[in-house]
């Protein structure tokens, strides 16, 4: 991993960064000292397994910093078997990633709904809750036809919280939750692929004249 750091895949709320919806973005890792998250064991199996050849490591499940066209932001790792790495990313739907072998629709959703259901990410306010939320990442991507459980499938994970792994878990599969596509992507060929939050911008004055919320807005303020 850069800087000597494997973290085989992270999580965190990333913001997209102002200016950032061209097809590509440059991305600056910068590791993930004071984030919240913390060291599991990752057995791979099925044909899966690290970078290196391995299928057995201990790596960082959490927060991960990035600097994206010059704004810092947190990520969520999407790609188990690479390490984080600076690079130029392109800006995929979440249902062509990772690069490695896209996840298809299907599982894009389960993350929209596990993002949506914890206001994008930003309810994971614990080292513990940032480890199972990212567990639940790798177990939609990998797993997900199989049932997400850490103790089975391609994937094995230890060190994880079952409380917050099946609340996380509950979201994910709520077919029933929303599924508004609000996440988005960064792939790149040699590193580890990265999820965060596509960000909408507030319409200006103008755009809410036209739909009628200029004038409710100027009462607002006159009312404060």
């Amino acid at each position: 991993m850069s800087q000597g750091i494997r973290a085989a895949c992270l999580l965190a709320v990333a913001s997209l960064a102002a200016g950032a919806s061209a097809d590509s973005v440059n991305i600056t890792f910068d590791g993930v000292s004071g984030n919240l998250g913390g060291t599991v064991s990752i057995n791979l199996s099925g044909g899966l397994s690290f970078a290196d050849g391995s299928h057995n490591k201990s790596v960082w499940a959490g927060q991960l910093s990035h600097t994206i066209d010059g704004e810092a932001s947190k990520t969520y790792c999407t790609e188990l078997t690479q390490w984080a790495h600076s690079g130029v990313y392109d800006i995929v739907d979440v249902a062509n990633a990772p690069n490695s072998g896209p996840m298809g629709q299907d599982k894009a959703e389960a993350i929209y709904r596990l993002f949506n259901a914890t206001n994008g990410g930003l309810d994971v306010n614990s080292d513990k809750k940032a480890k199972a939320f990212q567990a639940i990442i790798w177990e939609i991507v990998y797993d997900f036809s199989s049932g997400t459980n850490l103790n089975s499938g391609k994937v094995k994970i230890s060190g994880i919280s079952d409380y917050w792994f099946n609340t996380f878990a509950s979201f994910a599969n709520n077919l029933q939750g929303n599924a508004a596509p609000t996440v988005i992507a960064y792939t790149n060929q040699q590193y580890q692929d990265q999820l965060g939050m596509r960000m909408v911008p507030l319409p200006g004055a103008a755009a809410m004249a036209g739909l009628g919320l200029g004038g409710i807005a100027i009462r607002r303020r006159r009312q404060a």
